[in-house]
């Protein structure tokens, strides 16, 4: 035994001994005083033993007063020693502690959530960043600390930077500006922020002035931002100049950790990255490395079990890739970029900060299409292109594919005790957040919105632990990288092709996939497709737009479809469409596939009348979405709205195609939202005939019943609703904010969330007596060909060649609003399955027959 552990087993033995002559309060404080006098790595192993013992003890609020101390003193020294996901933890051991016991007598604030919330910026997790701080500002507010209440509003200008919110930051700094009690010292932070976040938005007459106006302008931040603001004049010398100077200042201060270190080296590299001086960028971005990593000996890529959740580490690799020639290292490099952005995104339980996150691997994603793309161009090896197709793949839709993951883990293990608390508090996450964007909505109450942060502050803390608990258990269960093979398997079963898009900031790439073989093709996102494509989506913003100018239309529609290489698929087979970006609200169905001059839409040959289509909003989801029986048990729900403004005329005609299925209806008053909650997990299908809204920047999309709106984040809270298909004639319930990645935050979304296999939805602002006729349509067929997919086809060919409705209202405004998220399940694919399944258990009943014959041979039964 090494002397090193035998002195730690005498002192755990020493501990032992003594314990029962002192109360536990003054053990535990104890403890925190050996500690603070040496806090050494073999006296932080010995508390964390002690804080353990403790913990299973504490009982009056003395003990856990100290206990809260104690584990304050573990976070402060984990942060100083770049542990920072133990030091989240310690703190927020502490602040639950301190909260749920409703303790006092200290610093709370200073001590716990002042460096809690910057820890929660620093490793990305922004909501909860926000919530922590906004948390201690209104703590600070009751006990009219103004000082506090300043240095919470600089922070969380500083959380609204990070995220790119540069505008909210400088009114947060502004107002705190205004508060007589600012200290000289705020005020110069105040102004370094300020200026900061006018570089942001790009302002820099405004981030000089205040430069200038600063009594000590050779600071460190001062003269960082000097050099910046030399860059964008194109004065490279004097941007040195500035910085060098900086980098003095900065060390002279002695207070810095190692973080700090590295982000200014990395600040300094993107000075020589401006001038094109890449050996130096080179070297200043491996010497931010080596600080980050002081125990990595090796020169080359760090071992990945070596990197932790630390965005700098995102900046350091990005930069790296960014002016590495050889393609492999360049994608090395991303792939730790990857890797860190992993680990960030495992402490991270709000969809807000995943997108946030999310939204950055997009960029780096494309960079490795990029680099793909040049390779494959020189090589033409396909294994490129399957490389490409799954880079793509795994940053589609991140969250609603976790979601469905820990969905398929709770109907494996329905008795796991963590995956059923984690269903509980998720369901509570959104049901608070819902409550939240009703109050900051109406404005009212501002005392209950600070008490539903709060409560919603708790829950996520204990939400990520649970989720860390999960990812241990199940780690091996948990969705694997997506197989080629198996999406090839899948397209012949369906008799069908795919056209997957991922779509950048400078190009849009499409997958052909079909037999075995992919096709890739890059799309620019410039000049004449960029033109076609918004003319084509603005086209459906009112009904008379393409009757207006029906030649029109046929042109920029087939333009479309021709650089969308639809040309190159096979006619008359099922096709699968993955959109991605604006080709979210692209009507599929209505692109022209010839040139026409016809302005009868009957004999205008759209690509309904070519294939049939289908869409998935990722290849991982299209791969696990099989045919299944069909359950047919309906509930429907018909506001109508009579005698208003918003009164639906045709809702009740499209409400009599369900009779036939004996669907539960609830008509006019009784198309309630407390009905819809009540029974929208008891029905495979779920039919709402209402008024929708596709939100706003700053409100989300939401679903409108006879007494109440429905908003996003109360039909996330829905954890037990998965019907077989959702059926959403309503308008616009497949628009919403677009989010990089995961695609419009609609309606049509939040039900795929909560675990909906089909769905049926709208793109825009539908005709109330064309959504009724296709709904009819789609019920009429549905109950012959027991098919969504079909029936949908089927609707819109019916509608088409209806010859009681009028040209104009054939526009393809009136029947291609409705595309269909799901299933392949046509009849001869659908039967295939039931055929294979009978097939094998005639052989089984064969084999059995078979042995059964055998034994009983030469005897009497």
């Amino acid at each position: 035994m090494r002397f090193g552990n035998f002195k730690l087993l005498f002192l755990v033995f020493f501990f032992t001994s003594i314990v029962s002559s002192q109360t536990l309060e003054d053990q535990i404080y104890d403890a925190v005083d050996a500690f603070v006098a040496n806090p050494s790595k073999s006296a932080f192993i010995l508390l964390n033993l002690k804080e353990n013992e403790f913990s299973k003890q504490v009982k009056s609020p003395d003990e856990k007063l100290a206990l809260v101390i104690l584990n304050c003193n573990k976070g402060s020294f984990e942060m100083n020693n770049n542990l920072q996901k133990n030091a989240i933890s310690s703190y927020e051991k502490a602040w639950k502690l301190y909260d749920t016991n409703k303790l006092s007598n200290y610093d709370i604030i200073e001590y716990c959530l002042k460096p809690l919330g910057t820890l929660y910026t620093k490793t990305g997790n922004y909501t909860l960043a926000e919530n922590i701080i906004k948390k201690y500002i209104f703590i600070a507010e009751k006990q009219k600390d103004q000082a506090t209440i300043i240095s919470g509003y600089i922070n969380l200008s500083i959380v609204y930077k990070s995220i790119g919110n540069h505008q909210t930051a400088i009114d947060l700094l502004q107002k705190a500006s205004k508060n007589k009690e600012v200290t000289s010292l705020q005020n110069k932070k105040i102004k370094e922020e300020l200026s900061v976040n006018y570089i942001g938005l790009k302002n820099y007459s405004n981030a000089n002035s205040l430069i200038q106006s600063q009594t000590d302008s050779n600071d460190y931040q001062s003269l960082k931002t000097k050099s910046f603001l030399a860059l964008q004049n194109n004065n490279f010398t004097e941007a040195i100049s500035y910085f060098a100077k900086a980098k003095v200042s900065f060390f002279k201060s002695k207070n810095f950790s190692a973080r700090d270190v590295a982000k200014l080296y990395v600040e300094e590299a993107s000075i020589y990255r401006f001038k094109n001086d890449l050996n130096s960028e080179r070297k200043l971005l491996n010497q931010a490395l080596k600080t980050l990593l002081p125990l990595e000996k090796n020169s080359g890529l760090p071992k990945k079990t070596s990197l932790y959740p630390e965005n700098t580490f995102l900046t350091i690799f990005d930069a790296l890739a960014e002016i590495e020639t050889n393609s492999k290292q360049k994608i090395d490099y991303y792939d730790l970029s990857f890797y860190v952005s992993d680990l960030i995104k495992e402490n991270l339980v709000s969809q807000e900060s995943l997108i946030i996150q999310q939204f950055e691997d997009r960029k780096r994603t494309e960079q490795c299409l990029n680099t793909f793309w040049i390779t494959y161009q020189k090589t033409r090896d396909n294994s490129y292109i399957d490389k490409a197709f799954l880079y793509a793949e795994r940053s589609t839709n991140v969250i609603l594919k976790e979601q469905s993951n820990l969905k398929t883990l709770a109907e494996l293990h329905p008795k796991n005790k963590d995956l059923q608390l984690q269903k509980q508090l998720i369901g509570q996450q959104e049901t608070l957040i819902n409550q939240l964007i009703r109050l900051q909505i109406t404005g009212e109450n501002p005392n209950e919105i600070e008490n539903i942060n709060s409560k919603l502050a708790a829950i996520t803390i204990e939400l990520k632990n649970c989720n860390e608990k999960i990812q241990k258990q199940f780690k091996t269960e948990i969705e694997k990288e997506l197989s080629i093979s198996e999406l090839y398997s899948k397209i012949k079963k369906d008799k069908a092709q795919l056209v997957y898009f991922f779509w950048g900031n400078q190009s849009v790439y499409q997958f052909q996939v079909s037999d075995n073989k992919m096709v890739w093709n890059q799309i620019k996102l410039e000049g004449k497709f960029a033109e076609n494509l918004k003319s084509f989506i603005h086209f459906f913003d009112d009904a008379s737009l393409i009757n207006n100018n029906i030649q029109l239309f046929t042109k920029t529609s087939f333009e479309l479809f021709d650089a969308l290489h639809f040309s190159d698929l096979e006619k008359n087979k099922n096709t699968i469409i993955i959109p991605d970006g604006l080709l979210n609200f692209v009507a599929f169905d209505a692109l022209v596939t010839q040139k026409t001059t016809s302005k009868n839409y009957t004999e205008i040959p759209f690509l309904v009348r070519q294939n049939k289509l289908a869409y998935q909003t990722n290849a991982t989801f299209y791969i696990k979405n099989t045919p299944k029986e069909k359950q047919n048990t309906i509930v429907g729900f018909f506001p109508v709205f009579e005698n208003s403004n918003a009164e639906l005329l045709y809702s009740k005609q499209e409400a009599k195609a369900l009779i036939p299925f004996k669907a539960k209806l609830f008509m006019n008053e009784k198309a309630t939202k407390a009905n819809f909650l009540k029974n929208s997990s008891q029905f495979s299908i779920l039919h709402l005939s209402t008024h929708g809204t596709s939100g706003s920047f700053s409100e989300p999309a939401t679903l409108v019943f006879y007494d109440d709106l429905m908003l996003l984040n109360e039909l996330y809270a829905l954890q037990d609703c998965h019907p077989q298909l959702v059926v959403l004639s309503a308008c616009e319930t497949g628009i919403g904010k677009l989010q990089k990645g995961e695609g419009a935050m609609s309606i049509a979304r939040a039900f795929q969330y909560v675990g909906a296999e089909n769905i049926l939805f709208s793109l825009w602002k539908i005709n109330d007596y064309a959504s009724a006729q296709l709904m009819t349509n789609f019920y009429e067929d549905y109950a012959e060909s027991d098919s969504f997919f079909e029936a949908n086809y089927n609707s819109k060919i019916a509608y088409l060649e209806n010859s009681d409705i009028v040209n104009a209202k054939k526009s393809p405004y009136y029947w291609s609003a409705f595309v269909y998220y799901g299933a392949v399940d046509s009849d001869e694919n659908y039967n295939l399955y039931y055929l294979i399944f009978g097939l094998i258990a005639i052989i089984i009943l064969f084999l059995i027959y078979g042995r059964t014959s055998r034994l009983f041979k030469g005897k009497k039964i």
